[in-house]
């Protein structure tokens, strides 16, 4: 295990990321006997008031929901803590208080204290980072603080806490390494951040029955999309029919977020904010300001230009979907472009094959990363799917610079495949 090397609060953000990627010997270690035992003793030291918890797990859509549940509370005038991964272009992004990233500062002192408190207990990157979050929410004394789950949800670092109330946005194949390429079982997985009574929901039309028997077996007061609440969307606005909640159904403004997908989101987030509503009181006032002003990052992320670029984190064949259909129904160009790079966990099939028929041509790096899918198995499976020419490039910067260089103003560039795609091209504009 290596030693700490000196550092301390004074010491810089990079150098304590820089040590932590290095402290474990695995990047993903799933489990939560190590990190737990950290947070008990962290929460020895000195009295904190209670927060109320939201856990957010799902396959896409978990960081969209995030957004909205902070922008809502924030409108009704919450204290609120968020904590969200990955990050695209800072660290400071995974954690945020009041919708502004934390500074340096508050993310060193932090992580001081818990290298102090653990001893000898090997902390992943993504362990020292949840922790951190927490620390710093206690501190703040937030009112509200809202985790999204990393990776899966039974047993992802985030799981240490004991949610008030738990969201899950949709279920798909994700993280086969993982969480495996059976969607009853990942939904099993998503489900482990439920607890007995608590208030939750369920954002997927087609919620598999093994989530349900979770639920129940905890006796869970689930809410489920298409069972307990419905949308009907129109060109700008859109209806929520909930005979449960009548108080929170009838007409909403079109989220702030862009793309169809973002109504179902946004309904999820009603749903259970309305569930919660003696616990954690808001309006339909607050939700309607909330849905206007939420902003995130890579999400059909659109830049106007000279060829325009369109950013998002669609990693996975759900997502890519959603974004092969936004491209389709939404915009209007001459010719589709594509930066594209992959994790090797990913079904990389399935995230080509949305997008084969409308991409003229493919610009194809490795992303910075030792889960980079290789160029070769990218290009074959582009050329099995699609009769575009695919183009090789040593990075992802590389091939975007050529794609812009390729493409005309009436042309759209679309950079997807992980985030650390949209991190590049987010940073070559």
């Amino acid at each position: 295990m290596p030693a700490s090397l000196g550092l301390s609060k004074d010491s810089s953000l990079t150098s304590w990321l820089d040590w932590q990627e290095k402290l474990h010997s695995k990047e993903i270690d799933l489990g939560l006997e190590r990190v737990r035992g950290v947070y008990q003793d962290l929460s020895k030291l000195g009295s904190a008031n209670k927060i109320f918890t939201i856990s957010v797990a799902g396959t896409n859509g978990k960081g969209s929901c995030v957004a909205l549940l902070e922008s809502i509370l924030l409108a009704a005038g919450y204290s609120v803590g968020c904590y969200t991964t990955p990050h695209i272009l800072s660290y400071n992004e995974r954690v945020r208080v009041n919708g502004e990233a934390v500074p340096d500062s508050d993310l060193v002192t932090s992580f001081e204290l818990i290298n102090h408190v653990r001893k000898e207990t090997s902390l992943s990157y993504f362990e020292f980072g949840t922790l951190a979050a927490l620390e710093i929410f206690k501190q703040k004394q937030v009112d509200v603080q809202i985790l999204e789950v990393g990776l899966g949800g039974r047993l992802d670092a985030v799981n240490i806490v004991d949610a008030d109330a738990a969201l899950v946005s949709s279920i798909d194949i994700d993280h086969i390494d993982w969480l495996g390429d059976d969607r009853s079982q990942i939904a099993v997985e998503k489900a482990g951040i439920f607890r007995a009574k608590q208030k939750a929901v369920c954002g997927d039309m087609n919620c598999p029955d093994s989530l349900v028997d979770v639920a129940r077996s905890l006796k869970t007061d689930l809410l489920m999309a298409g069972v307990d609440y419905s949308v009907q969307v129109g060109d700008k606005n859109w209806l929520l029919a909930s005979d449960k909640f009548l108080a929170f159904a009838g007409e909403y403004p079109l989220p702030s977020l862009k793309g169809e997908h973002q109504i179902h989101n946004a309904a999820a987030v009603i749903n259970l904010l309305a569930h919660t509503n003696s616990l954690l009181p808001v309006t339909k006032a607050d939700i309607v300001k909330g849905l206007g002003a939420a902003n995130l990052a890579g999400r059909l992320q659109l830049i106007n230009g000279s060829p325009t670029v369109l950013i998002d984190v669609a990693h996975n064949p759900q997502a890519a979907r959603v974004l092969a259909h936004h491209i389709s129904n939404e915009l209007e160009f001459d010719n589709i472009y594509a930066v594209f790079s992959v994790l090797n966990d990913k079904e990389l099939g399935g995230v080509i094959t949305p997008l084969a028929d409308i991409v003229k041509r493919w610009y194809i790096a490795p992303v910075e990363s030792v889960r980079s899918q290789s160029l070769e198995n990218i290009s074959k499976t582009i050329a099995d799917h699609s009769l575009a020419r695919c183009f090789k490039f040593k990075s992802i910067y590389e091939a975007f610079d050529q794609a812009r260089t390729d493409a005309d103003k009436n042309d759209l560039i679309v950079c997807f495949g992980s985030f650390l795609v949209v991190e590049a091209c987010l940073g070559g504009l």
